[in-house]
């Protein structure tokens, strides 16, 4: 990165093309802005040749990849500040004398014979091109009640009518050479290895900053020749493969450009996207192979709108099983679920096979969750898996590969699910609603009650009273501090104010007319006690042993793996 003061006629200096990216925000500064600028100008109207104004900070990169004309250099932030100087320069060529306005038009301007595309010194954004050109090329300011044709009329205005601070009419031969001298930015020129973005959060920029995914987008963008005119290659790009992964993902595209740069298991921060996507397209010669990453992207964007939103599944038991793993928000698994849909999609994974590799991927998360293993090692053991993905047998690799865990990688057994899951609390935690909800359909009952509203109930309540100390008998407190969190004296209900600490024999009247699997238990139970809570325990640890499919065991994980074919 090389940062220095420098004078902003010098983006206007010399044969060269400074372009704001295809499809950012429009040309916003309005009255109070040229103003501003206006009257900072007059200030160094008078003044020494030492004095100068400072009109903030602009930061550009080299868009070397375009492969002919003249250099170009791709602003990511100045843009507005450019475009109003430009502006002014042009306003400044139509009421100075023709030697002064063919100097401006040929040196600051325009780039003499060159091609079409490289004629103009600065291109703005796309919907101001035409605009632009238009007033600089053909010299027309366009009647449209645009910020462009109003910025040049308001300095067209300033020069003609205005006055200086003497009271005397505007010398506008002094204004350009106030505007050549004394104007002045810094000038941050990014190389190939910096990172904009981490640029933009040591500075005080105004507006709006660019996002991951704008730089993104910016530097695909520019990977084609740009065009002044309707239908070009950046144009084309855009709309055939960006737009409509932005419309498609909306505010989640910045995540999915992570989680598409970490499928091949390259651990990828939020703030390291652009880095990664660039590092991936750098080596990338031909526009014609980013176009074919662009195609996998879109490809992949698809895939990734189906996980954030089930719905967008065409297959039942695969829309169910995605809806699960939605609830349990395990967003470290999503690099591994872009190569498992992908190879479905590819034909080299069954529906059913797929089935049985995101049961695993719950079953492996829940079983986890309930023995409280530290979640941090989920981010690397799923990146790991999708580094090492293979070409077939995908159900029997990934559950060996699950089941060779150990310590804070590990897939706990039946022993140790069982334990924690009978005799520990669980109450609290992000995931016991759901392993509640997950359980009641397990019963299978075909008029399922809709539970959005269901809450959790303690049977014996969290707060003990005489009732309770006599219905649950000796060691009462011992009883209430050991099992009143655990899944054995858990349920759901829609009545859980109602339900509070009242005696067992009314909450059950209250419950007489339950929907809910769950509490049938519940209803045939005469006395709630340890008893009573230990049997539901193990009934309900029946199902989610069932329904959690557990590791393979250790004489069989011992087997080796499946060779991991990779693509």
């Amino acid at each position: 990165m090389e940062a220095s003061p420098a004078q902003v006629i010098q983006y206007f200096n010399g044969e060269k093309q400074n372009l704001i990216p295809l499809f950012q925000r429009p040309y916003s500064w309005r009255l109070p802005n040229w103003k501003t600028l206006w009257d900072d100008m007059l200030v160094q109207y008078d003044a020494d040749e030492k004095s100068a104004h400072f009109m903030g900070t602009i930061v550009s990169v080299p868009a070397r990849s375009v492969p002919v004309g003249v250099s170009k250099y791709l602003i990511i932030d100045g843009q507005q500040r450019l475009t109003t100087v430009s502006i002014l320069l042009a306003a400044l060529r139509d009421t100075l004398d023709k030697n002064s306005s063919d100097r401006i038009q040929e040196v600051y301007l325009t780039n003499r014979f060159r091609e079409p595309e490289d004629t103009l010194k600065f291109v703005p954004t796309q919907i101001d091109r035409d605009r632009y050109r238009a007033i600089i090329l053909d010299r027309v300011v366009p009647d449209d009640q645009s910020l462009m044709s109003e910025a040049y009329a308001y300095f067209k205005n300033q020069l003609l009518r205005g006055l200086d601070p003497n009271g005397d009419a505007i010398d506008r031969a002094k204004v350009l050479t106030t505007v050549e001298r004394a104007l002045q930015v810094v000038m941050i020129n990014l190389g190939d290895d910096d990172d904009p973005y981490l640029i933009f959060e040591s500075l005080n920029f105004k507006g709006e900053p660019l996002t991951q995914a704008d730089l993104v987008r910016n530097y695909i963008l520019m990977r084609f020749r740009h065009s002044m005119s309707t239908g070009g290659d950046q144009e084309r790009i855009y709309t055939k493969y960006w737009a409509p992964m932005e419309q498609r993902l909306g505010d989640n595209i910045t995540e999915f450009l992570r989680h598409y740069a970490m499928k091949g298991g390259d651990n990828v921060y939020q703030r390291g996207i652009y880095a990664a996507t660039k590092a991936l397209l750098k080596g990338m010669q031909e526009p014609a192979d980013v176009e074919a990453e662009l195609g996998r992207m879109t490809n992949f964007s698809v895939i990734y709108a189906s996980i954030l939103d089930p719905s967008l599944e065409q297959t039942p038991s695969i829309r169910k099983r995605l809806m699960n793993l939605r609830s349990l928000d395990v967003g470290t698994s999503y690099p591994l679920l872009l190569r498992l849909f992908e190879a479905r999609n590819a034909g080299t994974i069954s529906s059913e096979d797929l089935e049985k590799c995101l049961d695993l991927v719950e079953s492996f998360v829940v079983r986890r969750a309930v023995c409280v293993v530290p979640t941090n090692a989920l981010n690397k053991l799923f990146l790991q898996w999708a580094r090492q993905f293979p070409r077939e047998n995908h159900v029997s690799w990934l559950h060996v590969a699950m089941s060779t865990g150990a310590g804070g990688r590990r897939f706990p057994n039946d022993a140790e699910f069982g334990e924690n899951f009978k005799n520990f609390a669980q109450y609290g935690r992000g995931y016991t609603r759901y392993v509640l909800l997950r359980l009641e359909e397990a019963f299978g009952h075909r008029e399922r009650v809709d539970l959005t509203n269901a809450t959790i109930e303690h049977i014996m309540p969290q707060t003990m009273t005489a009732e309770w100390e006599n219905e649950i008998g000796l060691h009462a407190d011992s009883v209430h501090a050991r099992l009143k969190d655990t899944f054995g004296n858990l349920s759901l209900t829609a009545y859980n104010t109602e339900l509070g600490n009242l005696p067992f024999r009314e909450k059950k009247a209250k419950l007489a007319n339950t929907h809910i699997e769950l509490n049938r238990f519940v209803l045939d139970r005469a006395q709630w006690d340890e008893t009573a809570i230990k049997h539901r325990a193990e009934t309900l640890f029946s199902k989610a042993e069932a329904l959690w499919r557990g590791p393979i065991e250790s004489t069989a994980a011992a087997t080796p793996m499946p060779e991991a074919k990779a693509e």
